[in-house]
């Protein structure tokens, strides 16, 4: 079973996300404030990482996932074109603004972690 590791500080988007990967089939795992991220990837080997742009330390987090070889998807919101391109410059799979990701939620967990 693929795991996805997630870090998302809006409880209510990370339970969507955590619930439409479980309805898919994926493991999922929520990377905390204080987890030592090199440490849960290397453990987990997740698939796919999820970051939001505003998480403590996302680029820290792209950095550990790609370092463990996982696919990395960011998001965003579509008004801070700044920091979506410094996501992208990171080394994220994709960074797509948050209004997308809630809208293609499931096509794009499938994507990443089956494509």
């Amino acid at each position: 079973m693929p795991t996805i590791l997630f870090s998302i500080p809006d409880l209510m988007f990370s339970t969507r996300v955590e619930d439409a990967a479980k309805r898919l089939g994926y493991r999922v795992v929520a990377l905390n404030v204080g987890d030592a991220v090199e440490t849960v990837i290397a453990r987990e080997s997740p698939a796919l990482v999820i970051v939001a742009l505003d998480a403590p330390d996302w680029a820290r987090i792209v950095a550990s996932a790609k370092q463990g070889g996982a696919r990395v998807l960011a998001f965003g919101s579509h008004k801070n074109v700044e920091q979506m391109q410094a996501a992208k410059r990171a080394g994220c799979d994709q960074v797509i603004a948050r209004s997308m990701m809630a809208a293609e939620l499931p096509n794009l967990l499938r994507k990443f972690v089956e494509g």
